[in-house]
């Protein structure tokens, strides 16, 4: 899947992806490349994605939605923070 994630300034992601793992109002949520199309508010938390190397990062994230349709998903929040270490 590629993913893109946006704030109002900046595209802060645009990369292939092969999970995505997201918050919204009723709990957490995964998505896969071959899941079905998908719309969902997002609440402020932690966005996590793996790339196909298997390599796991992180976005902290503020209100925002996410789309998935076909084989791109696109996330549009008003702040977001990334970083490798989930632990900072």
């Amino acid at each position: 899947m590629r993913l893109k994630l946006l704030t109002p300034t900046e595209v802060l992601v645009d990369e292939t992806v092969v999970k995505l793992d997201a918050e919204g109002p009723d709990g957490s949520f995964c998505l896969l490349p071959r899941h079905r199309d998908w719309v969902a508010a997002l609440v402020p938390g932690i966005l996590g994605f793996t790339t196909p190397d298997d390599d796991e990062a992180f976005v902290a994230v503020d209100r925002g939605m996410l789309v998935k349709c076909a084989d791109e998903v696109l996330v549009s929040v008003r702040r977001a923070v990334r970083d490798g270490d989930l632990g900072r």
